[in-house]
């Protein structure tokens, strides 16, 4: 059992993992791990993982990350380094548009985790070698073998590849309440993406992996037993969700698949930060929204169940409907927006899959019972984390904003979640009106 083997092992000791699993695949993590006080003052060695010295090196880093220490002793010990910054509502074009020279070997990314998500794109792209080096804990996506970048203005998926060198010293992160309650509802949300896991292999017959997902099940349940024994003034904090995100990420690296990471919660989130860089609003660091979207569509998911034992007409899908709200509220260029909408799902597929909720009704129903309880449950953890104790939060997010991106959140991902199903049944047009 991948559980059994990882359980209680340092995440320095993760590296080179390799296990034959019950699914008949063989999950490896390649990434090799420097993680602690003083950590990135090995970067030399540690970066022989990625390419030996006099080769050259892409530093992309996010801005206002400072990496002249980085560059001066990587350079010190031999390698070319080139550095480049990159703003955080880049486009992918604009990571394209790098063209690394011929000489360069491998690219490190230096920030948090959108950086993690350019240089792993630009790796993928270019063909050359990856590594991170952490400086912010907010998004800790870090080894997902994916990236979520801009496409024309709309968030987009990219298949990319996992990091080889992940090196990390807790003490250069940032001391904020903030961040540690966006690592935390990352982690946390990542219940309703193991629910749209489930949800996808039981109705759409997608593969899982049983081992991979009670692992992360585990490790969810580990963090909420840990802080709740804290306070958000705990030197420890900030080290148990840094290493609690990155183990999670190193399942999402292990299995192969995005599925960790994109869940209905996360779809939610993106079509927010859209909207609201379109109006120009305040908006929160991603694993708060994804929290605060995984309390919400625990509200919304049974509605699943209970509308398909009544014998209601629910109208298909209005993606003409779709198209015109997010011109009107994303400022999306319809040609940009029409070839993303998420595609009808034929009847006879409808019916199917129909049928199989209604055969694992049961089991659907106490896997939502058991992600409810969780997530409500760590709500009073979350909201501790912040200086005002989450006082805030009852003037965020209103109730249209919540409706507009629940019903456009399956234009925003390709994963077939329990809430693309619910748009498929008709069920959240009435949201956008």
């Amino acid at each position: 059992m991948i559980a059994d083997n990882l359980s209680g092992r340092e995440l320095n000791a993760w590296s080179g993992a390799s296990f034959a699993c019950s699914c008949g695949k063989r999950h490896e993590l390649n990434t090799q791990f420097y993680i602690g006080e003083g950590a990135e003052d090995n970067i030399v060695s540690a970066a022989a993982a990625l390419a030996p010295p006099c080769c050259g090196v892409l530093l992309l880093k996010g801005t206002g990350f400072d990496v002249s220490d980085l560059n001066r002793t990587l350079r010190r010990g031999g390698y070319k380094v080139c550095e480049r910054e990159i703003a955080d509502d880049a486009d992918f074009s604009v990571l394209e548009d790098l063209n690394p020279a011929d000489d360069i070997r491998a690219v490190i990314g230096v920030g948090g985790g959108y950086i993690a998500d350019c240089a792993k794109y630009v790796a993928a792209y270019a063909g050359i070698a990856c590594g991170i080096v952490v400086r912010a804990h907010s998004s800790p996506s870090f080894l997902v073998p994916s990236s979520a970048l801009s496409e024309r203005g709309l968030p987009r998926l990219y298949k990319t590849v996992t990091p080889r060198l992940l090196v990390c010293d807790p003490s250069k992160l940032p001391e904020s309440c903030e961040y540690n309650a966006a690592a935390f509802g990352a982690i946390v949300s990542r219940l309703v993406a193991l629910f749209d896991w489930k949800f996808a292999s039981l109705v759409r017959a997608e593969p899982i992996c049983k081992e991979i997902y009670d692992a992360a099940l585990g490790e969810i349940d580990t963090v909420l037993s840990r802080l709740r024994a804290c306070s958000k003034h705990d030197v420890f904090v900030r080290r148990i969700l840094l290493e609690s995100g990155l183990r999670l990420s190193a399942l999402a690296a292990m299995s192969g698949s995005s599925r960790l990471y994109s869940g209905g919660d996360t779809a939610c989130t993106l079509a927010l930060q859209v909207l609201r860089k379109h109006e120009k609003n305040d908006l929160r660091l991603q694993g708060e929204n994804e929290f605060l979207f995984s309390l919400i569509l625990t509200k919304i998911y049974p509605e699943l169940f209970a509308a398909r034992k009544h014998a209601i007409f629910f109208p298909p899908p209005d993606n003409n409907l779709r198209l015109e709200k997010m011109k009107e509220y994303f400022g999306a260029d319809e040609s940009a927006v029409a070839p993303v909408l998420s595609p009808y799902i034929d009847a006879d597929s409808l019916k199917l899959y129909d049928y199989r909720i209604g055969e694992y009704e049961d089991e659907l129903k106490a896997e939502l019972a058991v992600l409810n309880t969780r997530i409500n449950g760590a709500y009073k953890i979350f909201r501790r984390l912040y200086s005002d104790d989450g006082y805030f939060l009852k003037s965020y997010l209103d109730v249209s904003e919540a409706k507009l991106c629940v019903a456009l959140a399956p234009e925003m991902r390709s994963k077939y979640t329990a809430l693309t199903h619910m748009k498929n049944m008709g069920l959240t047009d009435g949201y956008l009106i």
